[in-house]
Protein backbone atom coordinates (compact mmCIF):
# COMPACT_ATOMS: atom_id res chain seq x y z
CA UNK A 1 0.00 0.00 0.00
CA UNK A 2 1.27 3.52 -0.83
CA UNK A 3 -0.09 7.06 -0.90
CA UNK A 4 -0.61 6.95 -4.65
CA UNK A 5 -2.89 3.92 -4.24
CA UNK A 6 -4.91 5.78 -1.60
CA UNK A 7 -5.18 8.87 -3.78
CA UNK A 8 -6.45 6.78 -6.71
CA UNK A 9 -8.87 4.95 -4.41
CA UNK A 10 -10.27 8.28 -3.19
CA UNK A 11 -10.82 9.57 -6.74
CA UNK A 12 -12.55 6.33 -7.79
CA UNK A 13 -14.83 6.64 -4.74
CA UNK A 14 -15.66 10.26 -5.63
CA UNK A 15 -16.31 9.53 -9.31
CA UNK A 16 -18.08 6.20 -8.63
CA UNK A 17 -16.67 5.14 -11.96
CA UNK A 18 -13.24 3.70 -12.81
CA UNK A 19 -13.21 5.08 -16.35
CA UNK A 20 -14.02 8.62 -15.16
CA UNK A 21 -11.44 8.33 -12.39
CA UNK A 22 -8.79 7.28 -14.91
CA UNK A 23 -9.64 10.28 -17.11
CA UNK A 24 -9.49 12.61 -14.10
CA UNK A 25 -6.09 11.24 -13.08
CA UNK A 26 -4.82 11.03 -16.68
CA UNK A 27 -4.12 7.33 -16.12
CA UNK A 28 -4.97 4.35 -18.27
CA UNK A 29 -7.91 2.41 -16.85
CA UNK A 30 -5.86 -0.75 -16.29
CA UNK A 31 -3.48 1.22 -14.05
CA UNK A 32 -6.37 2.41 -11.86
CA UNK A 33 -7.84 -1.10 -11.69
CA UNK A 34 -4.45 -2.55 -10.69
CA UNK A 35 -4.08 -0.08 -7.83
CA UNK A 36 -7.56 -0.88 -6.50
CA UNK A 37 -6.85 -4.62 -6.71
CA UNK A 38 -3.58 -4.08 -4.86
CA UNK A 39 -5.41 -2.32 -2.04
CA UNK A 40 -8.05 -5.06 -1.91
CA UNK A 41 -5.31 -7.70 -1.71
CA UNK A 42 -3.44 -5.73 0.94
CA UNK A 43 -6.50 -5.44 3.18
CA UNK A 44 -7.97 -8.80 2.15
CA UNK A 45 -11.37 -7.25 1.48
CA UNK A 46 -13.57 -6.05 -1.37
CA UNK A 47 -13.62 -2.23 -1.58
CA UNK A 48 -16.10 -1.67 -4.43
CA UNK A 49 -19.21 -3.29 -5.83
CA UNK A 50 -19.19 -3.29 -9.62
CA UNK A 51 -22.42 -2.50 -11.47
CA UNK A 52 -23.42 -1.41 -14.98
CA UNK A 53 -23.19 2.32 -14.15
CA UNK A 54 -19.82 2.15 -12.39
CA UNK A 55 -18.79 1.22 -8.88
CA UNK A 56 -20.03 1.77 -5.33
CA UNK A 57 -18.21 1.52 -2.03
CA UNK A 58 -18.67 -1.57 0.12
CA UNK A 59 -18.99 -1.11 3.88
CA UNK A 60 -15.25 -1.76 4.29
CA UNK A 61 -14.57 0.60 1.39
CA UNK A 62 -16.39 3.37 3.27
CA UNK A 63 -14.22 2.74 6.33
CA UNK A 64 -11.03 2.92 4.25
CA UNK A 65 -12.21 6.11 2.50
CA UNK A 66 -12.53 7.87 5.86
CA UNK A 67 -8.97 6.92 6.82
CA UNK A 68 -7.62 7.63 3.33
CA UNK A 69 -8.98 11.19 3.44
CA UNK A 70 -7.36 11.74 6.84
CA UNK A 71 -4.00 10.32 5.72
CA UNK A 72 -3.94 12.35 2.50
CA UNK A 73 -4.94 15.50 4.37
CA UNK A 74 -2.13 14.99 6.90
CA UNK A 75 0.40 14.40 4.15
CA UNK A 76 -0.73 17.58 2.43
CA UNK A 77 -0.25 19.47 5.70
CA UNK A 78 3.19 17.89 6.09
CA UNK A 79 4.19 19.05 2.62
CA UNK A 80 3.07 22.58 3.38
CA UNK A 81 4.95 22.63 6.69
CA UNK A 82 8.15 21.17 5.23
CA UNK A 83 8.22 23.57 2.30
CA UNK A 84 8.34 26.73 4.38
CA UNK A 85 10.63 29.40 2.97
CA UNK A 86 11.40 33.01 3.76
CA UNK A 87 9.03 34.08 0.98
CA UNK A 88 5.33 33.06 0.94
CA UNK A 89 4.65 30.48 -1.76
CA UNK A 90 2.42 27.50 -2.47
CA UNK A 91 -1.35 27.82 -2.40
CA UNK A 92 -3.90 29.60 -0.23
CA UNK A 93 -7.64 28.92 -0.35
CA UNK A 94 -9.97 31.51 1.18
CA UNK A 95 -13.76 31.57 1.48
CA UNK A 96 -16.08 34.56 1.59
CA UNK A 97 -19.70 35.64 1.47
CA UNK A 98 -20.72 37.04 -1.93
CA UNK A 99 -21.22 40.57 -0.61
CA UNK A 100 -17.87 40.69 1.20
CA UNK A 101 -16.07 39.31 -1.85
CA UNK A 102 -17.64 41.97 -4.06
CA UNK A 103 -17.11 45.04 -1.88
CA UNK A 104 -14.51 44.41 0.82
CA UNK A 105 -11.99 42.00 -0.63
CA UNK A 106 -10.79 43.39 -3.98
CA UNK A 107 -8.31 45.83 -2.38
CA UNK A 108 -7.07 43.19 0.09
CA UNK A 109 -6.65 40.54 -2.60
CA UNK A 110 -4.92 42.98 -4.93
CA UNK A 111 -2.47 44.03 -2.20
CA UNK A 112 -1.85 40.39 -1.31
CA UNK A 113 -1.11 39.49 -4.92
CA UNK A 114 1.36 42.39 -5.18
CA UNK A 115 3.15 41.34 -1.98
CA UNK A 116 2.98 37.56 -2.50
CA UNK A 117 3.15 36.93 -6.25
CA UNK A 118 4.37 33.34 -5.76
CA UNK A 119 1.19 32.29 -3.90
CA UNK A 120 -1.64 30.73 -5.89
CA UNK A 121 -4.67 32.30 -4.21
CA UNK A 122 -8.17 30.91 -4.73
CA UNK A 123 -11.45 32.41 -3.51
CA UNK A 124 -14.58 30.36 -2.82
CA UNK A 125 -17.88 32.14 -2.19
CA UNK A 126 -20.82 30.74 -0.24
CA UNK A 127 -23.17 31.27 2.67
CA UNK A 128 -21.94 31.73 6.22
CA UNK A 129 -23.29 28.30 7.14
CA UNK A 130 -21.53 26.57 4.25
CA UNK A 131 -18.26 28.43 4.82
CA UNK A 132 -18.16 27.48 8.50
CA UNK A 133 -18.59 23.81 7.58
CA UNK A 134 -15.90 24.08 4.92
CA UNK A 135 -13.47 25.71 7.37
CA UNK A 136 -14.21 23.05 9.99
CA UNK A 137 -13.43 20.36 7.41
CA UNK A 138 -10.20 22.24 6.61
CA UNK A 139 -11.09 22.33 2.94
CA UNK A 140 -10.10 26.02 2.97
CA UNK A 141 -7.58 27.87 5.15
CA UNK A 142 -10.09 30.47 6.33
CA UNK A 143 -13.24 32.40 5.49
CA UNK A 144 -15.05 35.71 5.94
CA UNK A 145 -18.43 35.05 7.60
CA UNK A 146 -21.14 37.09 9.33
CA UNK A 147 -22.39 37.15 12.89
CA UNK A 148 -21.26 35.39 16.04
CA UNK A 149 -19.17 32.26 15.59
CA UNK A 150 -18.64 30.18 18.71
CA UNK A 151 -16.98 26.87 17.94
CA UNK A 152 -14.13 25.33 19.96
CA UNK A 153 -12.24 24.32 16.81
CA UNK A 154 -12.29 27.76 15.19
CA UNK A 155 -10.27 30.93 15.69
CA UNK A 156 -11.92 34.24 14.82
CA UNK A 157 -10.84 37.79 14.03
CA UNK A 158 -13.43 40.56 13.91
CA UNK A 159 -12.76 42.38 10.65
CA UNK A 160 -15.63 44.62 9.51
CA UNK A 161 -18.79 46.09 10.97
CA UNK A 162 -21.57 46.15 8.40
CA UNK A 163 -24.74 48.23 8.47
CA UNK A 164 -27.59 46.34 6.80
CA UNK A 165 -30.30 48.23 4.91
CA UNK A 166 -33.50 47.20 3.21
CA UNK A 167 -33.22 48.04 -0.49
CA UNK A 168 -35.97 48.42 -3.09
CA UNK A 169 -37.08 50.36 -6.14
CA UNK A 170 -38.83 53.58 -5.05
CA UNK A 171 -42.17 52.55 -6.52
CA UNK A 172 -42.05 49.15 -4.77
CA UNK A 173 -41.76 50.29 -1.15
CA UNK A 174 -42.22 53.66 0.53
CA UNK A 175 -42.11 52.60 4.19
CA UNK A 176 -41.44 49.56 6.37
CA UNK A 177 -44.85 49.40 8.00
CA UNK A 178 -46.75 46.11 8.23
CA UNK A 179 -49.21 46.77 5.42
CA UNK A 180 -46.48 47.52 2.88
CA UNK A 181 -44.23 44.63 3.84
CA UNK A 182 -46.67 41.78 4.36
CA UNK A 183 -47.19 40.89 0.68
CA UNK A 184 -43.77 41.82 -0.70
CA UNK A 185 -41.47 39.57 -2.71
CA UNK A 186 -38.19 39.18 -0.82
CA UNK A 187 -35.07 38.54 -2.86
CA UNK A 188 -32.63 36.42 -0.87
CA UNK A 189 -29.59 34.19 -1.10
CA UNK A 190 -30.01 30.48 -0.46
CA UNK A 191 -30.69 29.02 2.99
CA UNK A 192 -27.65 29.35 5.24
CA UNK A 193 -27.10 33.03 4.37
CA UNK A 194 -26.74 35.00 7.60
CA UNK A 195 -28.26 38.16 6.11
CA UNK A 196 -31.30 36.17 5.00
CA UNK A 197 -31.64 34.83 8.54
CA UNK A 198 -31.51 38.38 9.94
CA UNK A 199 -34.15 39.54 7.43
CA UNK A 200 -36.51 36.72 8.40
CA UNK A 201 -36.04 37.40 12.13
CA UNK A 202 -36.72 41.11 11.64
CA UNK A 203 -39.87 40.41 9.64
CA UNK A 204 -41.12 37.97 12.28
CA UNK A 205 -40.52 40.66 14.94
CA UNK A 206 -42.95 42.85 12.94
CA UNK A 207 -45.52 40.04 12.81
CA UNK A 208 -44.72 39.08 9.20
CA UNK A 209 -43.96 35.53 8.11
CA UNK A 210 -42.62 35.89 4.56
CA UNK A 211 -44.21 33.53 2.08
CA UNK A 212 -42.94 34.99 -1.19
CA UNK A 213 -39.19 34.60 -1.66
CA UNK A 214 -37.03 34.62 -4.76
CA UNK A 215 -33.83 32.68 -4.02
CA UNK A 216 -30.71 33.60 -6.04
CA UNK A 217 -27.08 32.49 -5.96
CA UNK A 218 -25.24 35.67 -6.94
CA UNK A 219 -25.06 39.25 -5.73
CA UNK A 220 -25.37 40.52 -9.31
CA UNK A 221 -28.62 38.56 -9.62
CA UNK A 222 -30.03 40.06 -6.41
CA UNK A 223 -29.12 43.61 -7.45
CA UNK A 224 -30.51 43.06 -10.94
CA UNK A 225 -33.88 41.95 -9.54
CA UNK A 226 -34.02 44.95 -7.20
CA UNK A 227 -33.30 47.33 -10.10
CA UNK A 228 -36.05 45.63 -12.12
CA UNK A 229 -38.54 46.26 -9.32
CA UNK A 230 -39.16 42.56 -8.72
CA UNK A 231 -38.86 42.79 -4.95
CA UNK A 232 -36.83 43.96 -1.96
CA UNK A 233 -33.71 42.64 -0.26
CA UNK A 234 -31.50 43.14 2.77
CA UNK A 235 -27.95 44.14 1.83
CA UNK A 236 -24.91 45.74 3.46
CA UNK A 237 -24.95 49.52 3.10
CA UNK A 238 -21.55 49.30 1.39
CA UNK A 239 -23.23 47.24 -1.36
CA UNK A 240 -26.28 49.50 -1.59
CA UNK A 241 -23.99 52.53 -1.94
CA UNK A 242 -22.55 51.02 -5.13
CA UNK A 243 -25.93 50.79 -6.88
CA UNK A 244 -26.33 53.51 -9.47
CA UNK A 245 -28.29 56.42 -7.97
CA UNK A 246 -30.12 56.85 -11.27
CA UNK A 247 -31.84 53.51 -10.68
CA UNK A 248 -34.31 55.18 -8.25
CA UNK A 249 -33.29 52.88 -5.40
CA UNK A 250 -34.59 53.54 -1.90
CA UNK A 251 -32.94 52.34 1.32
CA UNK A 252 -34.50 51.74 4.74
CA UNK A 253 -32.54 51.53 7.98
CA UNK A 254 -33.24 48.63 10.37
CA UNK A 255 -33.25 48.81 14.18
CA UNK A 256 -29.76 48.57 15.74
CA UNK A 257 -30.19 44.98 16.93
CA UNK A 258 -30.84 43.82 13.37
CA UNK A 259 -29.01 46.43 11.35
CA UNK A 260 -25.43 46.22 12.65
CA UNK A 261 -23.61 42.95 11.94
CA UNK A 262 -19.95 42.04 12.36
CA UNK A 263 -17.95 40.20 9.71
CA UNK A 264 -15.32 37.83 11.02
CA UNK A 265 -12.43 35.91 9.53
CA UNK A 266 -12.40 32.34 10.79
CA UNK A 267 -9.94 29.48 10.50
CA UNK A 268 -9.54 26.02 11.99
CA UNK A 269 -7.16 26.08 14.96
CA UNK A 270 -5.29 23.04 13.65
CA UNK A 271 -4.51 24.15 10.09
CA UNK A 272 -0.88 24.49 9.11
CA UNK A 273 -0.24 28.22 9.25
CA UNK A 274 2.08 28.68 6.32
CA UNK A 275 3.95 31.84 5.40
CA UNK A 276 1.24 32.45 2.80
CA UNK A 277 -1.51 32.21 5.45
CA UNK A 278 0.32 34.35 8.03
CA UNK A 279 0.96 37.07 5.45
CA UNK A 280 -2.72 37.09 4.51
CA UNK A 281 -3.78 37.42 8.16
CA UNK A 282 -1.29 40.25 8.66
CA UNK A 283 -2.73 42.07 5.65
CA UNK A 284 -6.32 41.56 6.83
CA UNK A 285 -5.52 42.83 10.33
CA UNK A 286 -3.73 45.90 8.97
CA UNK A 287 -6.76 46.73 6.81
CA UNK A 288 -9.33 46.62 9.62
CA UNK A 289 -9.24 50.35 10.55
CA UNK A 290 -9.46 51.33 6.86
CA UNK A 291 -12.42 49.07 6.06
CA UNK A 292 -14.66 49.63 9.03
CA UNK A 293 -18.14 50.53 7.76
CA UNK A 294 -19.27 54.13 8.36
CA UNK A 295 -22.96 54.53 9.10
CA UNK A 296 -25.03 57.55 8.10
Amino acid sequence: MNLEDLRVFKIVAQEANITKAAESLNFVQSNVTAKIKRLEKNYDTKLFYRHKHGVGLTSTGKVLLDYAEQVLHLMNDAEKALKHSSEPNGSLSIGSMETTAAIRLPDILSAYHDQCPQVVLSLQTGTTEDLIKTALNREIEGAFVAGEVNHPELETIEVFEEELVLVSKKNVLSSTDFEQLKNQMFIVFKSGCFYRDILEKWLVSKGIRPTKMMELNTLDGVIGCIKAGLGISLLPKTVADKIDKSENIKRFILPQEYGMISTKFINHKDIVKTQAFNKFISLVESSIPLNTSLTS
